[in-house]
């Protein structure tokens, strides 16, 4: 957007490639096994819908003046350092929530676990077994007191 308000076009493939250089410092942090290559090739093939944006844009009435000054523009390393810190909130938060939701009265059972402790990355259950406790599935524990 930048480049195009102070040029009146889009870049040429030198200029495409130095503003995408500049971008994929951030690309980088947020996605560390992203290749350069496949990065620029997926700009190219969004370069038409960049400039109908850009123009959408202009027609709104954004110039350069008002595009800049929308205060301090972050930098990609600011911008993945910001993304990251919310990744790692939300992450937090749902890890909380999922805690919260459990009530200390609620016992996961299920009939192959006594007590499910927890789930793996994959969705399976752990925890202790039927077996491991010399129970039948949802035998009363009073009854083998």
């Amino acid at each position: 957007m930048k480049f195009y308000l102070e040029n009146q076009r889009m870049p040429d493939v030198a200029e495409m490639n130095d503003i995408c250089k500049s971008l994929f410092v951030a690309v980088k942090a947020i996605a560390p096994k992203t290749e350069y290559e496949e990065f620029y090739r997926i700009v190219e093939k969004r370069e038409t819908g960049y400039e109908t944006r850009i123009l959408k844009d202009i027609q709104s009435g954004i110039t350069l003046e008002t595009f800049m000054a929308k205060g301090h523009r972050k930098t990609p390393e600011e911008k993945a350092a910001v993304a990251k810190q919310k990744r790692k909130q939300r992450r937090a938060k749902r890890k909380k929530e999922a805690r919260d939701n459990l009530t200390k009265e609620e016992i996961l059972q299920d009939d192959r676990f006594f007590c499910i402790a927890g789930y793996t990355s994959g969705g399976a259950p752990y925890g202790v077994t039927w077996e491991e406790k010399d129970l039948k599935p949802w035998e009363d524990l009073e009854e083998n007191e």
